[in-house]
Parts: C-alpha cells; sequence; structure tokens
C-alpha cells in the first residue's frame, strides 16, 4: 500500500454525478485531481461503489459529509477492516442538533423541523467515527472543538481547480452596469431578502443598471420587474464562471447568524479570480480573503450606501490583482496543508 494515497467518499444526492455537487467539487476532486499532479494517488467514488478491493488501494480515506446510515455504517466497518485512517470532511455547520431550528434548511422551508433535527443527528452521530475532521474555515473548526476537544481538526480553505482558466470578458456597447447574484443552492432565500431594499434604492438611483440572478432561487424573492432583473437556470461549473465573468459587480449577502458566519468565501474566491469585484457580508473567512478586488459588508444595514458606491464608482478595485490571487487561492497553494496532515496521520 502507498502511504501517499487517498480515497475521498462522498454521498452527494449527485449519485455518480458527484462533479455537479458544488460542495463534492471544492471539497473532493480539486483537491484529489491536485493530489495525484502532485504523484500522490488519489480518486473520488461516491458510497454506493465503496469495494474492499478498491479501499485496500489507499491509506487514507476521507469521508465528504458522513452521515449515518445503512451504508455508511457497512462503509465504516470496511474500511476498518481495511486498516486504513479515516478522516471526515465538512464544509457546512450541519452536524448540531441544538442548531436545528434556526439553520437555513428549516427557515428557508426547504425541510421540516423534525427532518433537519434527524439530518443533523445523523451528522453528529457520523462524526463520531472519526478522530481526524478536515473544515473548510475556522468557525467550522471551533464548532467541532466545543463538542469533541480531543479531534484532530485540520482547516483547508476551498480553493480554485488545478487547471483554472478564467474566461475572456466579452465587449458589449452600450452596457448597463449588472450585478450578479449567483445562490448555489436554494437556502438563500432570507440573504437576499435581506438586500431588497438595497437593491430597490440602487434601481431607483440608476434606472438603467440591471440584476442577473443565476441558480436555485424563486423569482418570487426578488419582486421587481423583467427590466430590472433577469432569472437563469442552475448551470454546470464551466457557465456559471462564464457568467460570473461578464457582470460589472458580483454579490454575496448573508444574513448575520451562525450557520453563515461558518461559510466560506468561495464566492468571493471564485469572482475575484474572473476578473470581477465582488461585494459581501463579512464573515470569517471573507476576512481571511480580503483583497484589492472585494469590498465587505460589516452591517446590514450598510447595504444600500455600499452597493450605490460601487455602482457609482469602481476605480476603489483594483482589477489588475486578479492573476496574484489566482495563484494565492488555487489548490496548488493549499495542497501543503492536506498533505502535512496526511503524513502526520499515516
Amino acid at each position: 500500500m502507498n502511504l501517499s494515497s487517498v480515497l475521498y467518499v462522498t454521498d452527494t444526492r449527485y449519485g455518480q454525478n458527484a462533479w455537479n455537487d458544488p460542495s463534492a467539487r471544492h471539497r473532493c476532486y480539486h483537491y484529489a485531481d491536485a493530489l495525484v499532479a502532485d504523484s500522490w494517488i488519489s480518486q473520488v467514488v461516491h458510497i454506493d461503489r465503496l469495494s474492499e478491493l478498491l479501499v485496500r488501494q489507499f491509506r487514507h480515506v476521507i469521508f465528504h459529509r458522513p452521515k449515518f446510515t445503512g451504508r455508511f455504517a457497512k462503509a465504516i466497518e470496511l474500511c476498518r477492516r481495511c486498516d486504513v485512517v479515516l478522516h471526515a470532511d465538512y464544509d457546512d455547520l450541519i452536524f448540531d442538533t441544538a442548531l436545528a431550528s434556526s439553520s437555513p434548511l428549516y427557515i428557508n422551508g426547504n425541510r421540516p423541523l423534525d427532518k433537519v433535527e434527524a439530518y443533523f443527528s445523523d451528522n453528529r452521530q457520523a462524526m463520531q467515527c472519526f478522530e481526524s475532521i478536515v473544515v473548510s474555515t475556522g468557525a467550522l473548526a471551533k464548532h467541532v472543538l466545543s463538542s469533541r476537544p480531543q479531534m484532530s481538526v485540520t482547516i483547508l480553505p476551498n480553493s480554485l481547480p488545478r487547471l483554472f482558466q478564467a474566461p475572456q470578458k466579452r465587449a458589449v456597447s452600450n452596457k448597463r452596469f449588472t450585478i450578479g447574484y449567483f445562490p448555489g443552492s436554494n437556502s438563500h432565500s432570507h440573504d437576499v431578502e435581506m438586500i431588497r431594499g438595497a437593491l430597490a434604492g440602487l434601481f431607483t438611483a440608476m434606472p438603467d443598471s440591471k440584476l442577473v440572478v443565476m441558480g436555485r432561487m424563486e423569482p418570487e424573492s426578488l419582486p421587481f420587474s423583467s427590466q430590472q432583473v433577469t432569472f437563469k437556470s442552475f448551470v454546470d461549473y464551466s457557465q456559471y464562471l462564464e457568467q460570473l465573468a461578464q457582470v460589472d459587480l458580483s454579490i454575496a449577502p448573508l444574513q448575520a447568524n451562525v450557520f453563515n458566519d461558518a461559510k466560506s468565501a468561495v464566492k468571493l474566491i471564485e469572482s475575484v479570480s474572473v476578473g470581477t469585484p465582488i461585494l459581501a457580508t463579512e464573515n470569517g473567512d471573507m476576512r481571511d480573503h480580503q483583497n484589492p478586488m472585494s469590498l465587505l459588508v460589516k452591517d446590514e444595514a450598510d447595504w444600500p450606501a455600499m452597493l450605490l458606491h460601487c455602482a457609482n464608482d469602481q476605480s476603489g478595485f483594483d482589477n489588475s490583482s486578479s492573476e496574484r490571487l489566482k495563484q494565492s487561492y488555487s489548490v496548488q497553494a493549499r495542497l501543503p496543508v492536506l498533505q502535512k496532515m496526511l503524513s502526520a496521520a499515516a
């Protein structure tokens, strides 16, 4: 068995098309690809495809967002039989049952409270099977350690893929100032509701401005005219980056709560890397990734003024720093953190 070998196991609802899950893409595929490029052995597999023959080829197995189910229990038993080193990876606060009633899953109406509580409970039970946890943000690390102080926790931020290529920006004549909002899931209705007033003020002050929303967002969440807001369907990663590159400013509003405090700055990372400045709600990971192409909003009440400021004057953003930022946010730059953790655990 090669000690420099890592198998990622995901249980995403996308099944064998796990690449289409943004979380699996950032937490599994990007890092597996970077490991292989650095002469490690690595692979991503859906939990349904796990077998003893496969597991015995690896020293480390990292379970992506594990939840306790019958097949998870069988998978853990198989891994222990094969004497591999087990790790779990989390990029969301989804394991504290005491917080279920204030989770986006519940308050946005995605799941009833009992289902959210059961989901968090299953995640928490699965976490008990691991002594090594990888998380995407410092806030998540604190939540893990608050419940299991002896746990080995590694902070591994979300990153750009190894072969990341920023799309070319298209020149458009008579271009209106365009803002882009790209929710990756349908759990952000309360976040965007927070800035409705700010958007209304912008449309009044700058009638030629417009908002493009791409992703899973109900039109009822933004009751503006079709001249002001355009809704586009969820698309794959490359098409999303192309759309992100075409807007003048991207926004990432987040309500102030414990769940959003634990969110990663992946929207900021992707936006500045395609050359698009971003206005985002501040949290810990956003602060850690603050750069000359980003502006962070500390208080909800500041959104109207900050949005108008960005629309009226973009000279405060240093777009020339995009190339440097791509390097610092790349998976290659983060990879040593993962390799050090794995080597120490081998």
